[in-house]
């Protein structure tokens, strides 16, 4: 017995793992993929009664996901699972039409009730038309203009149809149309998408659910796709299943994949079945034949997409003609996930080349040598860094002169230097931060707890182009933060940012990572509070080295501190920090706690950022037994855990061993480095700073954003 058609979607293999086994127990077909955007390809390709996805992936998240799943085959039901959401995930995932929202770790009996219940209502609804569905049938050709005439001719009777196209041209759209057109539009239409089938090679099973489906469905349209892939005894059970006292009595609607093709032989149906389906065929044009209909579709495909997404999109000119000159071999459907995915991962309001599969603006490579990459992307790329290699040197690296030779426009040509990292080679680096703006090479996730709030959470890193800066925001708004002073909300044993709906809290610790690897255009995704880890910045830097370091082009400019800038007095109990000229960057500070810390000192200088990765980054916050109740008091510190923080009472560290014996100074450090990159661009100059904490590093970002920027 067929159950349903499930796709799993996660980026942890243990769950994809985990969940395929207890499914495919249960009598479910399979389906997995590891990022939103394969999933997207396999919701076009096979249709699945149901999609769980999990929120937090990198590249397209779960949230963007379950958009663009909803866009593309609306009557998916979409289950959304997390262990590090909060109330407003489920709440935003309920809205854009998430059949259910699940907590991890899973409880696979709920899971198997959810997924019950989501494929029964996928199976039952009839689904109300989006209005994306008929941008299929969309178009001037002459060839899509007599298609729309002979589907609406066909809604008027009963009579069998065949539709035949190529894979992605819109086969089930059609037969959608023709049953909401036409004399069936009461009954449900149900779609039977048969290489879901396992082929059991004797036809049974098929035949029984046909029949099934005929008693369920009956007045209504049943929609048959990939039968010209089943065994001969699997096509000779479909006319047994759909035929009642030799007459049928719903609407029969078959797609074949194969284009020009009768109904009899290896591309069709059994000549017994095919003689009692006569009727009416209709063919659909593959995209490439009717070339002037792409942009057109494209720039409804997008105009939705950004309207889901809450903003303004635009393709620029390359992409538009990149489009154009690309056969499409998966037809409207293959342009429809092109620019849906496009929509749904670029952050600003161009769409450009790049930003579509590179499949699709692939160079010519009948000029790369015999022994060249045999992988398209990879032998595209290695043939455009050459050409671009080879021009730049030809004119002394000279990228205005290069660009104008090549007949690239300037800031396309600049994007294609920072993607291939192609900087002069006597470059030099004025300070150890570096000398470009720099983002990460990919998009990638993290997992964990906040430290004042207690609360499951995760983060997202995303790529951002050159001048966006450091900005934060989460899965279920558009806005976004900057990670600037003038959004702190509190300095109240962190630092805290706001703006409207984003709340970006404890960021002191990842901004930290971020400054010293010199991160200046980043996008943070999170939960409101960064994972508190084990209280260090080590596991950010580990994030940040999977994701790699992306230098561009344009010029990131250091703060030099031109005079001594100060906040709070020194020697004062209340704590003072200054900093003051100097070459290079360093931090020296002083700490005077009670026993067993006491007093300790440290100075830090900046060489790189093996420097911080082992001076720095390791140590790890710390409180005192009495400063946590006092925390627990004010509703904070419910995610102190035994391994996130150092816990002191007032004789010993009572948690953990120490990784180095000044380690709370020189955590006090981390927290200044983190603060002080609320200025968006490196320091030149030396931090002194006693007794102070987030007020006080925050008070000199506020005195330096107003002399110096």
């Amino acid at each position: 017995m067929d159950k349903g058609h499930i796709l799993i979607v996660d980026d942890e293999e243990s769950i994809l793992a985990s969940l395929e086994g207890i499914l495919e127990d249960e009598g479910y077909n399979i389906t997995k993929a590891n990022n939103g955007e394969h999933a997207l390809d396999l919701v076009r390709s096979e249709s699945p009664d149901v999609v769980l996805v999990d929120v937090w992936m990198p590249g397209i998240d779960g949230i963007k996901t379950l958009q663009a799943v909803k866009e593309t085959n609306p009557e998916t039901e979409v289950v959304v699972m997390s262990g590090h959401g909060s109330i407003d995930t489920a709440v935003a995932a309920t809205k854009l039409g998430a059949f259910d929202f699940i907590e991890k770790p899973l409880s696979m009996e709920a899971v198997l009730r959810i997924v019950r219940s989501a494929v029964q209502k996928h199976r039952a609804k009839v689904p109300g038309p989006p209005k994306t569905e008929t941008f299929f049938l969309d178009g001037n050709d002459k060839s899509i203009v007599d298609l729309r005439g002979q589907l609406r001719e066909a809604a008027g009777d009963l009579r069998p149809i065949v539709i035949f196209g190529e894979r992605g041209t819109g086969k089930r759209h059609a037969a959608r149309h023709v049953h909401r057109c036409g004399i069936t539009s009461e009954g449900p239409f149900t779609p039977i998408h048969c290489r879901s089938f396992p082929a059991d090679g004797n036809g049974r099973r098929l035949k029984d659910i046909l029949g099934r489906l005929r008693s369920e469905v009956s007045g209504g349209t049943i929609y048959l796709d990939g039968v010209n892939g089943l065994s001969e005894k699997d096509r000779a059970a479909v006319l047994d299943a759909l035929m009642e006292d030799g007459k049928m009595r719903d609407r029969i609607i078959v797609a074949i994949d194969e284009p020009g093709r009768d109904m009899g032989g290896a591309s069709g149906l059994s000549a017994d079945v095919a003689r009692h389906l006569q009727g009416r065929e209709v063919h659909i044009s593959p995209l490439r034949d009717r070339r002037g209909d792409i942009i057109l579709l494209a720039g409804r495909f997008l105009g939705d997409a950004a309207k889901k997404e809450g903003r303004e999109k635009e393709f620029e000119d390359e992409a538009l003609a990149a489009m154009f000159q690309y056969d499409w071999p998966g037809n409207t459907a293959e342009l429809k996930s092109a620019v849906t995915r496009a929509a749904y991962s670029t952050s600003g309001r161009g769409i450009r080349m790049e930003d579509l599969p590179a499949k699709i603006w692939g160079g010519d490579t009948q000029t790369l040598d015999p022994d060249a990459p045999t992988d398209f992307k990879i032998a595209r790329q290695d043939w455009e860094r050459k050409f671009l290699s080879f021009h730049l040197i030809r004119n002394n690296w000279d990228i205005n002169s290069t660009a104008k030779a090549v007949s690239i426009p300037l800031p396309t040509f600049q994007r294609k230097l920072r993607t291939y990292r192609l900087t002069p080679p006597d470059t030099t680096r004025q300070n150890s931060f570096g000398f470009n703006q720099r983002t990460i090479g990919q998009s990638v996730v993290l997992y964990g707890r906040g430290l004042h709030s207690g609360l499951k959470t995760g983060l997202i890193l995303e790529p951002l182009p050159p001048g966006s800066g450091i900005r934060f925001g989460s899965l279920t708004v558009h806005d976004t933060l900057a990670a600037k002073v003038d959004f702190v909300e509190s300095t109240n044993h962190a630092t805290n940012l706001r703006d409207g709906a984003v709340v970006a809290r404890t960021i002191e610790h990842l901004m930290s990572a971020v400054h010293a690897y010199g991160i200046s255009n980043l996008l943070v995704k999170l939960s409101e509070e960064v994972p508190a880890m084990d209280g260090s910045a080590a596991e950010f830097c580990r994030l940040i080295e999977d994701a790699g370091l992306e230098d561009q082009v344009e010029d990131l400019t250091p703060i030099v501190v031109d005079k001594v800038y100060e906040f709070g007095e020194e020697g004062s109990s209340e704590g003072y920090i200054r900093i003051e000229p100097a070459e290079g960057f360093s931090v020296f500070y002083h700490l005077d706690l009670p026993a067993p810390v006491g007093q300790q000192s440290f100075t830090y200088e900046h060489t790189g950022v093996e420097s911080f990765r082992e001076q720095i980054a390791p140590a790890r916050t710390f409180g005192f037994i009495w400063e946590l109740e006092a925390l627990e008091e004010m509703g904070l510190g419910e995610g102190g855990r035994w391994g996130n923080f150092i816990l002191i009472d007032n004789e010993r560290v009572v948690n953990t061993e120490l990784r180095f014996a000044d380690e709370f100074v020189r955590h006090k450090i981390l927290d200044i480095m983190g603060d002080l990159y609320l200025l968006g661009r490196p320091l030149q100059g030396k931090v002194i700073a006693k007794r102070s904490g987030h007020r006080h590093n925050v008070a000199l970002v506020r005195l330096l954003t107003e002399a110096l920027l």
